[in-house]
Protein backbone atom coordinates (compact mmCIF):
# COMPACT_ATOMS: atom_id res chain seq x y z
CA UNK A 1 0.00 0.00 0.00
CA UNK A 2 1.24 3.86 -0.73
CA UNK A 3 0.89 5.66 2.22
CA UNK A 4 1.70 9.13 0.27
CA UNK A 5 -1.84 7.94 -1.93
CA UNK A 6 -3.47 7.47 1.21
CA UNK A 7 -1.64 10.99 2.87
CA UNK A 8 -2.53 13.29 -0.19
CA UNK A 9 -5.65 11.64 -1.16
CA UNK A 10 -7.25 12.40 2.33
CA UNK A 11 -8.42 8.82 3.04
CA UNK A 12 -7.68 7.47 6.45
CA UNK A 13 -9.09 4.04 5.46
CA UNK A 14 -5.84 2.32 6.32
CA UNK A 15 -4.26 2.69 9.67
CA UNK A 16 -1.28 0.83 9.01
CA UNK A 17 -0.01 3.77 7.57
CA UNK A 18 0.35 5.62 10.63
CA UNK A 19 2.76 6.37 12.83
CA UNK A 20 0.56 4.84 15.63
CA UNK A 21 -3.44 5.03 16.58
CA UNK A 22 -3.52 8.71 17.59
CA UNK A 23 -1.86 9.94 14.60
CA UNK A 24 -4.81 7.92 12.60
CA UNK A 25 -7.76 9.05 15.02
CA UNK A 26 -6.17 13.10 14.76
CA UNK A 27 -6.11 13.03 10.65
CA UNK A 28 -9.97 11.31 11.01
CA UNK A 29 -10.52 14.45 13.56
CA UNK A 30 -9.01 16.99 10.83
CA UNK A 31 -10.87 15.54 8.21
CA UNK A 32 -14.15 15.53 10.09
CA UNK A 33 -13.91 19.16 10.68
CA UNK A 34 -11.86 20.10 7.75
CA UNK A 35 -12.91 23.52 5.44
CA UNK A 36 -10.26 23.34 3.04
CA UNK A 37 -7.05 21.52 2.78
CA UNK A 38 -4.18 21.77 0.45
CA UNK A 39 -0.71 20.51 -0.59
CA UNK A 40 2.12 22.47 0.55
CA UNK A 41 5.93 21.17 -0.13
CA UNK A 42 5.81 17.54 0.77
CA UNK A 43 3.23 18.15 3.69
CA UNK A 44 -0.80 18.34 3.87
CA UNK A 45 -1.87 21.58 5.40
CA UNK A 46 -5.83 20.96 6.54
CA UNK A 47 -7.51 24.18 8.06
CA UNK A 48 -10.67 23.28 10.32
CA UNK A 49 -13.80 24.59 11.67
CA UNK A 50 -11.71 24.69 15.01
CA UNK A 51 -11.43 28.45 15.89
CA UNK A 52 -8.10 28.19 17.52
CA UNK A 53 -5.79 25.10 15.70
CA UNK A 54 -5.42 23.82 11.84
CA UNK A 55 -3.53 20.35 11.37
CA UNK A 56 -0.65 19.55 9.44
CA UNK A 57 0.08 15.86 8.22
CA UNK A 58 3.79 14.49 6.68
CA UNK A 59 5.21 11.14 6.12
CA UNK A 60 8.60 10.07 6.98
CA UNK A 61 8.00 5.94 6.44
CA UNK A 62 4.14 6.36 8.25
CA UNK A 63 2.28 9.34 8.21
CA UNK A 64 2.70 12.07 11.25
CA UNK A 65 -0.24 14.41 11.74
CA UNK A 66 0.29 17.79 14.40
CA UNK A 67 -2.26 20.53 15.61
CA UNK A 68 -1.00 23.80 14.80
CA UNK A 69 -2.21 27.40 15.31
CA UNK A 70 -5.46 28.76 12.98
CA UNK A 71 -3.94 29.44 10.12
CA UNK A 72 -0.03 29.71 10.69
CA UNK A 73 0.90 28.50 7.31
CA UNK A 74 0.51 30.61 3.90
CA UNK A 75 3.24 29.54 2.04
CA UNK A 76 6.20 26.74 1.99
CA UNK A 77 8.27 28.13 4.17
CA UNK A 78 5.67 28.86 7.02
CA UNK A 79 5.45 25.02 7.52
CA UNK A 80 8.53 25.08 9.49
CA UNK A 81 7.54 27.72 12.02
CA UNK A 82 4.44 26.70 12.74
CA UNK A 83 6.02 23.06 13.35
CA UNK A 84 8.81 24.75 15.42
CA UNK A 85 11.33 23.76 13.98
CA UNK A 86 13.82 24.31 11.79
CA UNK A 87 15.06 21.09 9.90
CA UNK A 88 13.77 17.29 9.74
CA UNK A 89 16.00 15.01 11.43
CA UNK A 90 17.00 13.25 7.90
CA UNK A 91 17.73 17.01 6.22
CA UNK A 92 21.69 18.22 5.49
CA UNK A 93 22.77 21.28 7.76
CA UNK A 94 25.58 22.63 10.33
CA UNK A 95 24.59 21.86 13.89
CA UNK A 96 24.82 25.00 15.44
CA UNK A 97 23.58 26.63 18.78
CA UNK A 98 19.52 27.01 19.00
CA UNK A 99 18.53 24.82 16.37
CA UNK A 100 15.27 22.88 16.26
CA UNK A 101 15.29 19.20 14.80
CA UNK A 102 12.00 17.40 14.10
CA UNK A 103 11.73 13.54 14.25
CA UNK A 104 8.21 12.44 14.29
CA UNK A 105 6.94 11.70 18.06
CA UNK A 106 9.89 14.20 19.48
CA UNK A 107 11.79 17.82 19.06
CA UNK A 108 15.20 17.60 19.42
CA UNK A 109 16.85 21.35 20.35
CA UNK A 110 20.79 21.81 20.40
CA UNK A 111 21.22 24.23 23.26
CA UNK A 112 25.17 24.42 22.91
CA UNK A 113 27.71 23.16 20.79
CA UNK A 114 31.26 22.93 22.64
CA UNK A 115 34.62 22.88 21.20
CA UNK A 116 35.45 20.29 24.11
CA UNK A 117 34.71 19.08 27.01
CA UNK A 118 36.88 21.66 28.83
CA UNK A 119 34.04 24.12 27.93
CA UNK A 120 31.25 22.08 28.32
CA UNK A 121 32.04 22.29 32.02
CA UNK A 122 32.60 26.09 32.24
CA UNK A 123 29.34 26.19 30.74
CA UNK A 124 27.57 23.98 33.27
CA UNK A 125 29.07 25.97 36.39
CA UNK A 126 27.98 29.19 34.68
CA UNK A 127 24.74 28.09 33.10
CA UNK A 128 23.47 24.54 34.19
CA UNK A 129 23.72 25.18 37.98
CA UNK A 130 21.19 28.54 37.69
CA UNK A 131 18.74 25.81 35.77
CA UNK A 132 19.51 23.13 38.75
CA UNK A 133 18.86 25.56 41.06
CA UNK A 134 15.78 26.60 39.61
CA UNK A 135 14.32 23.03 39.47
CA UNK A 136 15.81 22.70 43.19
CA UNK A 137 13.26 25.27 43.95
CA UNK A 138 10.04 23.83 42.46
CA UNK A 139 10.40 20.25 43.84
CA UNK A 140 11.49 22.33 47.08
CA UNK A 141 7.55 23.77 46.92
CA UNK A 142 6.23 20.91 45.05
CA UNK A 143 5.32 21.58 42.74
CA UNK A 144 7.44 19.69 40.21
CA UNK A 145 9.76 16.61 39.80
CA UNK A 146 13.04 16.33 38.29
CA UNK A 147 15.83 13.38 38.16
CA UNK A 148 19.09 14.48 37.61
CA UNK A 149 22.78 14.04 38.71
CA UNK A 150 22.18 17.46 40.67
CA UNK A 151 19.48 15.97 43.30
CA UNK A 152 21.40 13.22 43.63
CA UNK A 153 25.12 15.15 44.76
CA UNK A 154 22.96 17.18 47.06
CA UNK A 155 20.81 14.71 48.67
CA UNK A 156 24.35 12.81 49.28
CA UNK A 157 26.51 15.58 50.75
CA UNK A 158 26.09 15.09 54.22
CA UNK A 159 26.28 19.21 54.71
CA UNK A 160 25.63 19.90 58.73
CA UNK A 161 24.23 23.15 58.11
CA UNK A 162 22.14 21.85 55.16
CA UNK A 163 20.70 19.12 57.52
CA UNK A 164 20.50 21.97 60.12
CA UNK A 165 18.13 24.22 57.81
CA UNK A 166 16.32 21.48 56.92
CA UNK A 167 15.39 20.43 60.51
CA UNK A 168 14.48 23.96 61.74
CA UNK A 169 12.71 24.55 58.07
CA UNK A 170 10.54 21.99 59.06
CA UNK A 171 9.54 23.09 62.80
CA UNK A 172 9.49 26.72 61.88
CA UNK A 173 6.75 25.89 58.81
CA UNK A 174 5.10 23.41 61.21
CA UNK A 175 4.82 26.30 64.28
CA UNK A 176 3.97 29.07 62.02
CA UNK A 177 0.72 26.65 60.44
CA UNK A 178 -0.46 26.35 64.48
CA UNK A 179 -0.31 30.09 65.28
CA UNK A 180 -1.90 30.80 62.63
CA UNK A 181 -5.19 28.21 63.54
CA UNK A 182 -4.90 29.91 67.35
CA UNK A 183 -7.77 32.40 68.21
CA UNK A 184 -6.03 34.26 70.67
CA UNK A 185 -2.22 35.37 71.28
CA UNK A 186 0.57 32.21 72.31
CA UNK A 187 3.26 34.12 73.56
CA UNK A 188 5.15 31.37 74.60
CA UNK A 189 4.71 29.73 70.94
CA UNK A 190 5.02 32.96 69.78
CA UNK A 191 8.58 33.23 71.33
CA UNK A 192 9.61 29.42 70.44
CA UNK A 193 8.67 30.72 66.78
CA UNK A 194 11.26 33.75 67.05
CA UNK A 195 13.56 31.66 68.43
CA UNK A 196 13.91 29.13 65.58
CA UNK A 197 13.54 32.13 63.14
CA UNK A 198 16.64 33.59 64.54
CA UNK A 199 18.61 29.99 64.15
CA UNK A 200 17.12 30.15 60.53
CA UNK A 201 18.29 33.75 60.35
CA UNK A 202 21.91 32.93 61.67
CA UNK A 203 22.54 30.26 58.84
CA UNK A 204 21.89 32.88 56.30
CA UNK A 205 23.12 35.67 57.45
CA UNK A 206 26.73 33.46 57.94
CA UNK A 207 26.33 32.34 54.11
CA UNK A 208 25.69 36.01 52.74
CA UNK A 209 22.19 34.85 51.04
CA UNK A 210 19.72 37.49 51.46
CA UNK A 211 16.48 36.24 52.89
CA UNK A 212 13.14 36.14 51.19
CA UNK A 213 9.48 36.30 52.21
CA UNK A 214 6.40 34.24 51.84
CA UNK A 215 3.87 35.33 49.30
CA UNK A 216 1.57 36.02 51.99
CA UNK A 217 -0.68 39.05 51.39
CA UNK A 218 -0.07 42.32 53.56
CA UNK A 219 -2.85 44.26 55.04
CA UNK A 220 -2.84 47.94 54.61
CA UNK A 221 -5.00 49.74 56.48
CA UNK A 222 -3.79 53.41 54.31
CA UNK A 223 -1.43 53.87 51.41
CA UNK A 224 0.41 56.45 54.68
CA UNK A 225 1.86 52.85 56.79
CA UNK A 226 5.15 53.77 58.13
CA UNK A 227 8.36 51.74 57.39
CA UNK A 228 8.28 50.40 60.97
CA UNK A 229 4.60 49.46 60.22
CA UNK A 230 5.42 47.51 57.19
CA UNK A 231 8.41 45.94 58.74
CA UNK A 232 6.31 44.63 61.72
CA UNK A 233 3.32 43.76 59.37
CA UNK A 234 5.73 41.43 57.32
CA UNK A 235 7.27 40.08 60.33
CA UNK A 236 3.44 38.67 61.43
CA UNK A 237 2.09 38.19 58.49
CA UNK A 238 4.81 36.55 56.21
CA UNK A 239 6.99 33.61 57.32
CA UNK A 240 10.36 33.73 55.70
CA UNK A 241 10.51 31.44 52.25
CA UNK A 242 12.48 28.44 53.62
CA UNK A 243 11.86 26.73 50.60
CA UNK A 244 13.73 29.34 48.44
CA UNK A 245 16.78 29.64 51.21
CA UNK A 246 17.23 25.89 51.54
CA UNK A 247 17.70 25.67 47.54
CA UNK A 248 20.00 28.61 47.58
CA UNK A 249 22.16 26.88 50.56
CA UNK A 250 22.82 23.82 48.53
CA UNK A 251 23.55 25.87 45.28
CA UNK A 252 26.17 27.85 47.15
CA UNK A 253 27.40 24.58 48.73
CA UNK A 254 27.87 22.93 44.86
CA UNK A 255 29.82 25.79 43.86
CA UNK A 256 32.34 25.33 46.83
CA UNK A 257 32.64 21.88 45.90
CA UNK A 258 32.46 22.34 42.21
CA UNK A 259 35.54 20.13 40.75
CA UNK A 260 33.78 17.37 42.89
CA UNK A 261 30.23 17.93 41.46
CA UNK A 262 31.88 17.93 38.06
CA UNK A 263 34.14 14.53 38.62
CA UNK A 264 30.50 13.06 40.07
CA UNK A 265 28.49 14.36 37.01
CA UNK A 266 31.24 13.41 34.60
CA UNK A 267 31.47 9.87 36.34
CA UNK A 268 28.21 9.73 34.89
CA UNK A 269 28.79 9.13 30.97
CA UNK A 270 27.57 6.32 29.59
CA UNK A 271 25.15 4.45 27.11
CA UNK A 272 22.01 5.78 28.17
CA UNK A 273 18.41 4.96 27.00
CA UNK A 274 15.54 7.98 27.68
CA UNK A 275 11.84 7.35 27.57
CA UNK A 276 9.56 9.88 26.37
CA UNK A 277 6.14 9.14 25.75
CA UNK A 278 6.33 6.48 23.03
CA UNK A 279 9.52 7.29 22.06
CA UNK A 280 13.16 6.35 23.20
CA UNK A 281 16.68 7.90 22.63
CA UNK A 282 19.40 6.04 22.69
CA UNK A 283 22.86 7.72 22.93
CA UNK A 284 26.35 7.65 24.98
CA UNK A 285 26.01 10.84 27.39
CA UNK A 286 25.58 12.09 30.45
CA UNK A 287 21.50 12.66 31.29
CA UNK A 288 21.84 16.30 32.34
CA UNK A 289 18.14 15.98 33.67
CA UNK A 290 14.66 14.33 32.85
CA UNK A 291 11.49 15.81 33.35
CA UNK A 292 8.81 12.95 33.47
CA UNK A 293 8.04 11.46 30.04
CA UNK A 294 8.25 15.23 28.71
CA UNK A 295 11.52 16.72 27.94
CA UNK A 296 15.17 15.06 29.01
CA UNK A 297 18.60 17.02 28.58
CA UNK A 298 21.38 15.11 27.29
CA UNK A 299 24.97 16.09 27.14
CA UNK A 300 27.16 14.19 24.82
CA UNK A 301 30.83 15.01 24.38
CA UNK A 302 32.15 12.44 21.53
CA UNK A 303 30.90 11.92 17.77
CA UNK A 304 28.07 9.47 17.43
CA UNK A 305 24.56 8.36 16.02
CA UNK A 306 21.87 9.13 18.12
CA UNK A 307 18.76 6.64 17.61
CA UNK A 308 15.37 7.95 18.33
CA UNK A 309 12.69 4.67 18.24
CA UNK A 310 9.59 5.11 17.93
CA UNK A 311 7.36 2.33 18.32
CA UNK A 312 10.19 0.28 16.82
CA UNK A 313 10.59 2.95 13.59
CA UNK A 314 14.34 3.83 14.64
CA UNK A 315 15.34 7.08 13.27
CA UNK A 316 19.28 7.91 13.18
CA UNK A 317 20.82 11.63 13.96
CA UNK A 318 24.36 11.95 13.62
CA UNK A 319 26.06 14.73 15.67
CA UNK A 320 29.61 15.26 14.91
CA UNK A 321 30.66 18.00 17.88
CA UNK A 322 29.72 17.87 22.13
CA UNK A 323 26.55 19.39 22.57
CA UNK A 324 23.84 19.95 24.69
CA UNK A 325 20.55 18.62 23.59
CA UNK A 326 17.20 18.99 25.15
CA UNK A 327 14.56 16.21 23.47
CA UNK A 328 10.98 17.07 24.11
CA UNK A 329 7.91 15.21 24.10
CA UNK A 330 6.02 16.78 20.84
CA UNK A 331 2.60 14.45 22.01
CA UNK A 332 2.45 16.88 25.00
CA UNK A 333 2.25 20.73 24.78
CA UNK A 334 3.77 21.12 28.14
CA UNK A 335 7.32 22.49 28.06
CA UNK A 336 10.08 23.72 30.56
CA UNK A 337 11.34 26.83 30.32
CA UNK A 338 14.89 27.09 29.84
Amino acid sequence: MNCEDVLYSEKADSEECFLDESHYFRFKAALAIKTNSFKIGDFLYIETSDPNKDFIAGIDEKIFVNTVSKDCVKFEKDIRRCFGFDYMYKENFEVRDGLKIYFPGIMMEILKVFKNDREAKDYIINNELNQYEGKDYAMEIGTSYFSNPYEEFTQNMNDKEIDELRMLSSSYLEIKNILDREVENNSQLEELFRDIESKIIEISTKNGIPLEYGSSMKLRLNESISEDEEHIEKELNEPINVSSLITRLKAKKVIERKDEFLNFLFSKKGNTSIRLGNSVIIANGILMDKFEDKNATLLVLEPQVIKVNYRGLIRNFYIGKPSLLIFKNSASDFEIAR
